[in-house]
């Protein structure tokens, strides 16, 4: 480390002929008489205290390089996004043609010294979506890219499509199975008593091994909470009141026989603990 720190304060090669330019001969000489050699840790040392060099030159010298390194990609990247900002608001349009339900429209940009010449496209359907091409270096490939982003994005649609028809079934199938398939889970930093169930019940919790696209769904209706590793989920109160819901509504033998088992629960969803209540005052804060 010390060789370290004396190659980046004098940015000069650990060797012993650059510790004599730096410190002198008659210095050198007083090391070597008392047996100390340039091979020896105790050497550099001895050459940096000579020096004042500070124990942390060479890590300094490493986060400053690192500074002007991130402030060169900075002023690269603002001086880049500039310029194609200049491009975009002088482009020129030389071709349009409709397509399916969408109208693609080739532009030429302007020559640019960091960019050189370009052509980019739009593919626009209405009533208000648009979707740009990156650079392209001739109309022919611009024109080709637009296309391929208008189908790409056909074919997210009609798979989003699907998915919700599936989601419109599956969800209320999905919300009755884990509520019936979970046990209570109770916060366990909070007293465990009979009389606290209310104050520190959380939901009903299971083991995850349902299609995550589902449970994805779910979880963004705010209605289940997954682990962190995602092998096991809460139903929180929100879900079960609407697992509850669907329940009440199906006509499935058995199925008023679970529900009233568990009909503490509706004591349980409605009830408010300090916790909820703190929650909900951050929600609105």
């Amino acid at each position: 480390m010390d060789k370290n720190n004396f190659e980046a304060f004098t940015n000069l090669p650990a060797l012993k002929k650059n510790a004599i330019q730096v410190c002198g001969q008659e210095f050198i000489d007083s090391l070597t008489k008392k047996g100390i050699y340039a091979k020896d840790s105790d050497f550099w040392e001895k050459v940096n205290n000579k020096l004042n060099i500070p124990d942390d030159a060479y890590e300094s010298k490493q986060a400053r390089e690192q500074a002007e390194k991130e402030q060169l990609l900075l002023e690269k990247k603002v001086k880049e996004q500039s310029e194609k900002q200049r491009l975009l608001a002088n482009k020129k349009e030389i071709r349009s043609k409709n397509r399916k339900d969408w109208k693609i429209t080739v532009f030429e940009l302007p020559e640019s010294e960091t960019f050189g010449k370009n052509f980019i496209a739009e593919c626009t359907k209405e009533p208000d979506l648009i979707k740009t091409t990156w650079f392209c270096k001739n109309q022919e490939e611009a024109y080709s890219r637009a296309c391929n982003l208008a189908d790409e994005f056909e074919v997210q649609q009609e798979s989003l499509r699907i998915f919700m028809e599936h989601y419109a079934v599956m969800k209320d199938l999905y919300l009755m199975i884990i509520y019936l398939s979970s046990g209570d889970q109770h916060n366990s930093y909070l007293n465990n008593n009979r009389e606290n169930y209310k104050e520190n019940f959380t939901g009903v919790s299971c083991w995850n091994g349902f299609d995550f696209a589902i449970i994805n769904a779910l979880v963004a209706e705010g209605l289940l909470e997954l682990s962190t590793t995602k092998k096991s989920m809460v139903m929180n109160k929100k879900g079960m009141k609407a697992a509850r819901e669907v329940l009440q509504k199906i006509n499935i033998d058995g199925v008023d026989r679970l529900l009233e088992q568990r009909e503490y629960h509706e004591e349980y969803i409605n009830y408010k603990s300090q916790l909820d209540i703190m929650e909900e005052q951050e929600e609105e804060e």
